[in-house]
């Protein structure tokens, strides 16, 4: 199951468990135990696998971690909505708004991102050209150019 943060190249590794990191300490905030900071991270690296598919390219890796960061930051902005809803103080007009507004953008964000992989992958499948009088057939694809 490759694709995860840790098997990234280092530059992308170092910003993508900086912003997990981020968007975990923002999820629990100061009641976090490692064990729970661990299962998020997990949680991520889950996401990203399945969305990168069996041997991704790297650029389907790299979509496929910016996609799963992009869902958990949707799911905490839901959460803090939520959270801030069912407070004994209640949630004024003006913040619920807000909130929507930021849950708007976070989804408007994550459905961009999950359709670059789809973008990607349609660009990559192999160009085919039939010769019938030579009895050739040319195949170009992205993971290298070959003829049969």
């Amino acid at each position: 199951m490759g694709g995860t943060i840790a098997e990234a190249p280092a530059g992308a590794r170092v910003m993508d468990r900086l912003v997990a990191g981020r968007l975990i300490d923002w999820a629990v905030g100061s009641r976090a135990d490692e064990a729970t900071e661990e299962r998020f991270r997990r949680l991520i690296d889950e996401v990203a696998a399945a969305l990168a598919g069996p041997d991704p390219s790297p650029i389907e890796r790299l979509l496929a971690e910016t996609a799963a960061l992009g869902w958990f930051a949707l799911r905490v902005h839901e959460t803090h909505s939520v959270g801030g809803s069912t407070s004994a103080a209640g949630l004024t007009l003006a913040r619920a708004e807000r909130g929507q507004r930021r849950i708007d953008r976070a989804n408007r964000r994550l459905s961009s991102t999950l359709r670059t992989p789809a973008t990607v992958r349609r660009l990559a499948v192999p160009a085919v050209q039939l010769d019938l009088a030579r009895q050739q057939l040319n195949v170009a694809g992205s993971r290298g150019d070959r003829i049969e």
